[in-house]
């Protein structure tokens, strides 16, 4: 009788170590192909919440809980997906933010009320099942300017019992929404800079910047947009035979409210080059970097005087090898063009840079004045005016 009975709770305690039912959503494991990310708890939309509100006064059976999700857990799921280059909980610093709200609605029917007696009865040997259909609110920014909303549901149906991990049904919630979130923004590319500078109305750099497909012996590459709209866009050009022989193309708007004298632009832009190379030779463990002082020309440009600094100098690798690198600024409307070729040993040197750099500007053709700089520089001038 003692063995039967030991078999029968032996049974009992098997057949209660069940698992939560929740759904994963299927995304590409490209690993580190969305940029950083921070998470944020937002305060419910007036729809968001008075979709609860009407389901629970619905019948006293239904219930609506707000604020359903773990952010801790979602962090851990969201980094831990290796999908972003990194994810914050409630970092101000993050440029692009996701602002998550949140509901639980639940129906209750005859099953749970019998799961509920059973449980208790068994001192929750039985395991005590609650079906939910979590409702998600959440809005992708960037730098406080909203790019997307997304409001979906996904069911899930948690089950506790003893035998239960304490901070199960949390991490299992969390992963369903992480997936469903890396998903949608994954397929509808709102994090790629395309779709931002799109919808924050940056320069449409893929139709209206207009450079020459080749210059002499060196084509081009396809544009890249930078993630950042102040950083432009850039292209790679390749020498024909020798695939190590590159030059590099800038065009990025002027970070000024006023460009009326291109020298005194390209002097302040030349002063950030330096920084940049500064933290470039810092980060890339290089053994050395000396620039000398940037020499300003005017060049004849299809009849036009172009003003055009040039900032020579070289630097030496991590390995302590030798490049030489000579870049050369022009303004073209708001923007900058910015021609830089680094290499190493003989066979190039400084006039092959400025027959490709003269070659280029001669043809080059760059986009007006974006909505966004407009905007971002009238900012400036009321700051500049207010001190």
């Amino acid at each position: 009788m003692k063995k039967a009975l030991l078999c029968f709770v032996a049974l009992l305690v098997v057949s209660c170590a069940t698992t939560n039912e929740f759904v994963l959503a299927e995304y590409k494991q490209d690993k580190q192909s969305l940029p950083p990310l921070t998470l944020f708890a937002k305060i419910p939309e007036a729809d968001f919440e008075q979709s609860c509100n009407n389901f629970a006064s619905e019948s006293l059976l239904k219930h609506c809980q707000f604020d359903v999700v773990d952010y801790r857990e979602l962090h851990r799921e969201l980094q831990g997906s290796d999908i972003f280059d990194l994810v914050r909980l409630g970092d101000d610093e993050v440029a692009y933010q996701l602002l998550i709200a949140s509901a639980g609605y639940m129906e209750e029917g005859v099953e749970d009320i019998g799961e509920a007696v059973i449980a208790g009865a068994t001192m929750m040997l039985a395991p005590l099942s609650t079906t939910q259909d979590i409702h998600i609110d959440a809005t992708l920014t960037w730098h406080g300017l909203p790019l997307r909303r997304y409001q979906f549901e996904v069911p899930f149906t948690s089950r506790v019992s003893l035998l239960t991990p304490l901070g199960q049904a949390e991490q299992d919630l969390a992963k369903s929404i992480a997936s469903e979130l890396i998903s949608r923004l994954q397929q509808d590319q709102v994090m790629a800079p395309e779709y931002l500078y799109q919808t924050i109305g940056a320069s449409d750099y893929h139709r209206t910047l207009n450079l020459p497909e080749s210059v002499g012996e060196y084509v081009s590459n396809p544009v890249v947009l930078a993630n950042h709209p102040l950083f432009g866009a850039q292209t790679r050009y390749v020498h024909r035979q020798f695939q190590f022989d590159s030059v590099d193309v800038f065009v990025y708007p002027i970070p000024n409210w006023d460009w009326e004298d291109p020298r005194s632009v390209q002097t302040r832009e030349v002063d950030r080059i330096r920084r940049e190379l500064a933290l470039v030779e810092k980060e890339a463990h290089w053994q050395g970097l000396d620039l000398g002082e940037e020499v300003s020309e005017t060049w004849s440009v299809q009849g036009e005087t172009t003003p055009v600094t040039r900032l020579s100098g070289y630097f030496l690798a991590a390995d302590g090898e030798r490049f030489d690198t000579h870049t050369y600024l022009f303004v073209r409307k708001d923007k900058f063009i910015k021609v830089r070729a680094s290499f190493a040993g003989v066979g190039r040197n400084r006039d092959e840079v400025e027959a490709f750099a003269r070659g280029l500007i001669t043809r080059a053709g760059v986009p007006s004045e974006s909505q966004f700089m407009a905007k971002v520089r009238a900012n400036w001038r009321e700051k500049q005016a207010a001190n």
